[in-house]
């Protein structure tokens, strides 16, 4: 690749970096409503059932690009993303994995707050409140993820981006329905799991340019930034069809 070749290919990078910033999900509705409106119950045992069964592809979607790295000789997203499947998994201490942290806080959260039964992350699936949006998320993230190596960096970088945001909107929707649960339980037992991610050291920024990285070292044609461009945009916006029709759901209760 010749130098004049290898800049333009970069500055196509950056440009879409850029247009997916502004793609249209991180205005959505279901957002607005969680930092401006407190939850009742029922809207709370929909958000986690959802929230749950979206998010629990997270750690299967990062060690699958672990291992696709490893079978492309692609040492530097496979240091980069074993780093961050090693801190979804606590690091070593199953105590500490998020996924655990995910589903304690927010049954504890829910008990506290609701008076709601405990809900098990792997259980959500087969929950009735999760939407056929919820299911659609899934489904095709998975289906880009493993369509060819390109597409799936390009999943990996929509989602590390789009995690940072909705953790701190998230995290605000937990303050402010906080009414039982004591404040140091709460920011113990609760809060915690926003705070390993959008803490002081910005873990999910930081997860967010590591795949940004990873995206521009592999990218060396047109065709790769399309294959990347076409997986993120799809990314985000089936995300986006999933927050609309939650924030449609709460807003027909």
């Amino acid at each position: 690749m010749t130098e004049s070749t290898e800049v333009a290919i970069h500055d196509q990078v950056t440009a879409l970096m850029d247009d997916l910033e502004q793609h249209p999900v991180y205005g959505n509705d279901y957002f607005a409503f969680l930092q401006e409106s407190p939850w009742t119950g029922q809207e709370y045992d929909f958000h986690r059932a959802n929230f749950f069964h979206r998010t629990e592809g997270t750690v299967k979607g990062i060690a699958h690009v672990c291992a696709q790295a490893a079978a492309h000789d692609d040492r530097d997203t496979l240091v980069l993303f074993s780093h961050i499947l090693n801190e979804e998994t606590g690091n070593g201490e199953a105590a500490h994995c998020h996924e655990l942290l995910m589903e304690h806080s927010h049954n504890l959260y829910g008990r506290h707050e609701f008076g709601l039964p405990p809900l098990l992350v792997r259980e959500a699936r087969n929950s009735d409140l999760v939407i056929p949006e919820t299911m659609a998320y899934r489904e095709r993230t998975l289906e880009l993820l493993t369509s060819n190596y390109h597409s799936m960096l390009g999943v990996a970088m929509a989602l590390e981006s789009h995690a940072d945001k909705m953790l701190q909107v998230c995290r605000t929707a937990f303050r402010n329905s906080r009414n039982e649960l004591p404040a140091d339980e709460f920011v113990n037992s609760v809060e915690i799991y926003f705070d390993v991610h959008v803490g002081d050291e910005g873990v999910e920024e930081r997860h967010a340019a590591d795949a940004k990285k990873c995206v521009l070292n592999n990218c060396r044609t047109d065709a790769d930034v399309a294959e990347i461009a076409y997986a993120a945009t799809e990314t985000l916006s089936i995300q986006l069809d999933m927050w609309n029709a939650m924030y449609k759901a709460v807003a027909a209760s």
